[in-house]
Formats: C-alpha cells, structure tokens, sequence
C-alpha cells in the first residue's frame, strides 16, 4: 500500500482479507478509481444514519484494492461542501468533481437543499482539493456554463470533459434536462441540439432524464435508461464527435434490461456492464440483475437472474441502487448504496474474467432500517 500524505489509517477489524468498511452505510456516494487501482469516495446521503436528503456529508475515503485496506482523506480547506449525487470522474492521479444537491440555509434559517454547478480538481499526491469554478446560479440564464442540478453524467471524453443532462429546480420549474456541454481548455461550450428528443425508434437525441446509467470507452459516452415525467426508460444511446446515435429505443423485449433508473454501469472490454437499479415509478420493483452489453453483435446478454446466488450456487450481491462503483483493473468494485430495508454497507468485487462475484466484506451491524 501507497499512503499519500497525511492520510490516517481506519481501524477496523480484519474480514476476509479486507477490513470492514469505517463509514457508515449510505447512498448516492460518489466514486471513481484512480490509476494507482485505488477506489477513492466521497459524500452521499445517510452518514447521520437517516434517509434525509438533507443528511449529506463530504467525508472522503480511499480503498487500496491490492491490500483490501481503507484510509480517510483527512479534511483541510478548500474543501468540497456536502452533496449528492455529483458528477465524478477520475483523471489519471486526478479528481473531478462537479455539482451535485447539496444544502444551505433558507432566508428564515431553514435547512434547505440546493443544486451546485462547481467544480473542483483532487490531486492525489498532495492530497489537496482545488476549486476550479464556483456554484453560480446566474449561469442558468447566461449559458455561459452547465446550470446547477444533480444526477449529471460527467466523463472524461478525448481529454475533454463531457456533461449530459440531470434534474433541477430553479426560476423555470422541476426540470428534467437532456443538454450536453463539454469543457475544453477551461471554457464550456454547450453541444448544438439535433432532435427530435426523445426514447424511441427515430429520435435524434435523448429525452429528458435524470438518473440515467452512463460510461465511456474514451473515445464515447454511453448512456442507457433513467427516469422522466414519461416513466422509467431503458433506451440506450452512443455520442460521439459531438452527435448521439440511438442504439436501441426503449423496449419490453426479455432480452433488453428492464427499465431503470440509478443502476451500476460500466465498461469493460468492449461490452458494457448493468447491474442492479430500481423503478421510480414503481418503488417495489427492485433488482439484482447483472447483464452484458457486445458491441459486436449488439445484443444483451443476461449473466445473473434476480437472486442472491448465480447458477454455480455462488453468493451474488441482492438489491442495490445509487451505489458506489469502479473498475480496476479486471475486477468491478461495488459498494453501498440502497438496499432492500435502508442504506447497506456490503462491499463487492465482480471479476469480469472470472464472470463471478466475491463478497469482500458484509455489511456491517449498524445498517439502518428505513423501510
């Protein structure tokens, strides 16, 4: 293990090779995964161990996947405030971080929540955070810059950062939103529309959404699902030098993942990842479904059925959405999130070689029970 500066080592027990994680359940967690292989978090809702949205935090912690070890990122200023559901990304030894719902006082001294549209660099080495561009709502009627909002899909994209759509409220109303700007040499340019928007066969560009799955290879960004005033969609979308193409329109096909909305997604070797998720519309359809996406043939391939074991009678992972997750490597780490009766803490590793999952950790016996 690689400890950057001034991190303190969590203490905790030793389970299966890996330490139980220090913090305590929660969702919508940011994470992303350096190229040192190391998984790095942050934020997300429950660390008061409530279901509040206003219960957000900005505690930061490392995972050293080649020693099952986690560290805290001790906290010195500048230093991001407490949020959700932010766009997060990894450069290299870097850091992004960009909006997200976070909370501030309301003229009456009221707690209130808030969208953010600033932007923050962590360099690992030093561990230090830098503010790149403040939260400014005013950028909602200048677009100059991505308005503030949540559930954004933030990339790095051919050296550029890429920024798709999200869900706000502001002047205008309870948004939806399905625009695209990309930052290059530290100015946002906002991607021309070419529609018609929509979920179906001969739509041009994607509807309105928000929690919505997405990755990228690089060279492309990949987008499948989400939710809108329509319901929950399982579209799938490519964009690339600056145009969308629609892979497949939204389906009740048993060969297509159901609809959902705050799944784990990833790729991975020329195929794309999808695990678990939920309904919005439907808040009891809840799932554990692992499929595969090949480019090759576009076609999905379903590796894992809902359930708790896969069909070798191996321990697989139950419900989860707004999980935390990140590939290193050959292996997709899953942590956290919601679980079927609150916030979980169980942590994963899915071996894309191997095709199976091993429980690194279970989750530990403070796991709340909101429902």
């Amino acid at each position: 293990m690689r400890p950057i500066r001034g991190l303190v080592k969590a203490p905790a027990p030793t389970i299966r090779g890996a330490v139980t994680p220090p913090f305590v359940a929660r969702r919508s967690m940011m994470c992303a995964a350096n190229t040192e292989g190391e998984n790095l978090l942050l934020g997300g809702v429950g660390a008061g161990l409530t279901e509040s949205i206003l219960d957000v935090s900005h505690d930061m912690w490392i995972f050293y996947t080649r020693d099952g070890e986690w560290q805290r990122v001790p906290q010195s200023e500048p230093w991001p405030s407490p949020r959700r559901c932010a766009g997060f990304t990894a450069i290299g030894l870097e850091l992004l971080l960009w909006g997200g719902s976070g909370i501030e006082q309301g003229e009456g001294g009221d707690v209130r929540y808030n969208f953010l549209n600033d932007l923050w660099v962590f360099d690992r080495s030093e561990s230090r955070w830098q503010r790149l561009e403040a939260s400014d709502v005013s950028s909602r009627e200048n677009l100059e810059r991505p308005g503030p909002r949540y559930t954004p899909n933030l990339h790095l994209l051919n050296d550029e950062i890429f920024l798709f759509g999200g869900y706000t409220e502001d002047a205008v109303g309870k948004r939806k939103l399905n625009d695209v700007w990309i930052r290059k040499e530290s100015t946002w340019y906002e991607i021309p529309f070419s529609g018609p928007a929509g979920f179906s066969e001969g739509s041009g560009w994607p509807g309105v959404r928000y929690g919505s799955q997405s990755s990228t290879d690089g060279t492309s960004v990949y987008i499948f699902g989400g939710f809108s005033d329509e319901g929950d969609h399982n579209d799938m979308w490519v964009y690339k030098d600056g145009r969308f193409e629609l892979i497949h329109g939204d389906s009740d096909s048993p060969a297509v993942p159901l609809p959902r909305y705050c799944a784990a997604f990833d790729f991975y070797d020329g195929g794309l990842y999808l695990f678990g998720g939920r309904s919005r519309r439907n808040p009891k359809a809840n799932y554990s479904d692992l499929w595969r996406f090949d480019f090759t043939e576009r076609t999905w391939t379903v590796l894992q059925d809902h359930g708790t074991t896969d069909d070798r009678g191996m321990a697989t992972p139950g419900y989860h959405a707004k999980s935390s997750v990140a590939v290193v490597e050959d292996g997709w780490y899953l942590w956290g999130g919601e679980g079927p009766h609150g916030h979980v803490s169980d942590f994963w590793r899915y071996s894309f070689t191997d095709r199976r999952w091993n429980l690194i950790c279970p989750q530990r016996d403070d796991d709340p029970i909101f429902w």
